[in-house]
């Protein structure tokens, strides 16, 4: 199994080569995807802009669908109406709990369309949604509720029946996932200040201890959103098929990245979701809402197999592709399918990246087993047997990381990491954590820093570098006994015997601290100087 999972991660080079040497993207036939895109009509970066599109551009399309279990029949929402409810949702949190810019909102419940409201109006207002998994136990829940601190809890009564302790906890912050129904539609809604901000907090499945909060932005989300449309002109390229046409049915549940970013991705492109509001009633609402693209994972995969295999597509009602992400697939099953003429695309990412990676649309045999193509939304690099990736889709960070007793910082100066080390991260580390700085000063707020050493948030800081450089007298840092700043000498020992000398002047003060004399090259906090006359021969 290790053998087949390097040669995958092998084939990365492979089709990264293929890619660069291959015709653009994008090109072919004015298809309404692509013409949008080359105008700019979808090409949206934040939640917001889609929530304007659907007002204008889509606002008579279908947006979502799904059966109401009350009516026993299918309900359609245009996005005039998804529009308007979201700002509904936005007006029900600005009046009960005034300005919510980085407050938590938890949700847990089964898909529904109020659910898909509920997550984004929360992003939408400013605030920060934590989607749980409902099929965790008591303990599970109680420990991620305690850890994000929501300020209210929006639920659809199924677990707190099952478990009432989240009632006798919680009572006070529980509210109905159909909450926002009774407000009137908020006018005012603008885009939130920083799309760097926290925006989700995706709880991982926690098999190798307790779960970890990965923090997501909608800039990490928004960059994610072309390897979700990708795969699709390849279909449209592969079969002719119109995808422009197509709705898709998300079956799995919101608190998965994949379902989180397949909504998207459909919504800002103005195309139709079928919600699937739990798995056991999947052949009920695939037989009710025609569906031509479903997200799968492996065990869904394998009841799709058996029955495509049986002789019962029908009861599949016109599905014809599938997006795979999970592990690697059995490869036999997927050419079985691509031959009864499904077309097959796999994905492959993490919760930490937004679910971007990389994707394999290849119908042929022999590329089943690769990860076929990298995503140019990131940087990536084979590193002892690991994939690493880097960019825009990448996590901020796990949200207030128990296991992160010391940050390291190494970047460069730019736009992007200007002050990227600010208050809210710092508040976000675990308490007592120490920050190191050896990059640029720019990518640390200064006074920040200050204030949460001087708090106790930050048991301490070790700087190479600041911002400006050198510090001014007069700057908060040089009262704080826990912060030491060093004359920006680390680097790359690129100079002839400058690792050496290191060497000889710890050798030197090691001895020197033994015999109970005092140390060279100690920093002077009043006068700001070190002293010692060995300090040259780190130059």
């Amino acid at each position: 199994m290790l053998q087949k999972y390097c040669i995958a991660l092998e084939d990365i080079v492979y089709w990264a080569q293929l890619s660069a040497r291959a015709a653009p993207r994008r090109t072919g036939p004015d298809t309404g995807q692509d013409k949008m895109l080359r105008e700019g009509k979808i090409m949206v970066t934040s939640l917001y802009q889609s929530l304007c599109n659907m007002e204008t551009i889509y606002a008579d399309h279908v947006a979502i669908r799904y059966y109401d279990e009350a009516k026993q029949g299918v309900t359609e929402v245009y996005y005039r109406q998804y529009a308007q409810d979201l700002r509904r949702f936005v007006a029900f949190l600005r009046a009960e709990y005034g300005d919510v810019r980085g407050k938590r909102v938890a949700i847990l419940a089964r898909n529904s369309y109020q659910y898909v409201i509920c997550m984004y109006g929360t992003v939408i207002a400013g605030a920060v949604a934590v989607p749980l998994n409902l099929g965790k136990d008591w303990d599970a829940i109680s420990y991620e509720l305690g850890f994000a601190e929501p300020v209210c809890i929006l639920q659809d009564g199924e677990f707190a029946e099952r478990e009432p302790d989240l009632a006798e906890t919680y009572g006070s912050i529980l509210k109905p996932m159909d909450v926002f129904a009774a407000y009137e539609p908020a006018e005012d809604v603008t885009e939130v200040e920083d799309l760097s901000a926290l925006a989700f907090i995706m709880f991982t499945s926690g098999t190798t201890g307790r779960s970890k909060g990965v923090m997501l932005s909608q800039k990490n989300l928004f960059a994610a959103m072309p390897a979700f449309l990708n795969p699709f002109d390849d279909v449209r390229k592969a079969t002719g098929w119109d995808t422009d046409k197509f709705c898709s049915l998300s079956a799995l549940p919101m608190f998965h990245i994949s379902a989180m970013t397949s909504l998207v991705s459909w919504s800002i492109t103005g195309h139709c979701i079928n919600l699937c509001n739990d798995l056991k009633y999947f052949y009920r609402d695939i037989g009710a809402m025609h569906s031509e693209v479903m997200a799968v994972v492996p065990v869904l995969l394998k009841s799709l197999y058996k029955d495509v295999m049986k002789g019962r597509r029908d009861r599949l009602n016109g599905l014809c592709v599938l997006t795979c992400g999970a592990a690697m697939f059995d490869p036999k099953m997927l050419k079985d399918l691509m031959d009864k003429g499904f077309f097959i695309a796999q994905m492959y990412g993490l919760t930490e990246t937004c679910g971007d990676g990389a994707w394999n649309s290849s119908q042929e045999e022999k590329h089943l087993t690769s990860v076929g193509h990298v995503d140019d939304s990131c940087q990536y690099k084979l590193e002892d047997g690991e994939l690493c990736m880097r960019g825009d889709p990448v996590m901020l960070g796990y949200y207030k990381d128990p296991q992160a007793d010391l940050v390291a910082l190494s970047l460069p100066d730019t736009p992007e990491t200007r002050h990227l080390f600010n208050a809210g991260r710092m508040a976000l580390c675990k308490p007592g954590a120490i920050l190191l700085n050896v990059g640029r000063g720019t990518a640390v707020d200064g006074e920040a820093l200050a204030a949460a050493v001087h708090s106790g948030q930050l048991s301490g800081a070790g700087l190479d570098v600041t911002d400006p450089e050198p510090l001014p007298p007069e700057h908060p840092l040089w009262a704080e006994p826990n912060v030491i700043i060093t004359p920006h000498v680390t680097g790359g020992f690129s100079l002839p015997k400058t690792l050496d000398n290191i060497v000889d002047i710890f050798a030197h003060n090691l001895k020197r601290y033994a015999a109970g004399q005092p140390l060279d090259n100690q920093m002077d906090r009043r006068t700001q100087y070190a002293s010692g006359a060995r300090l040259q021969s780190t130059l």
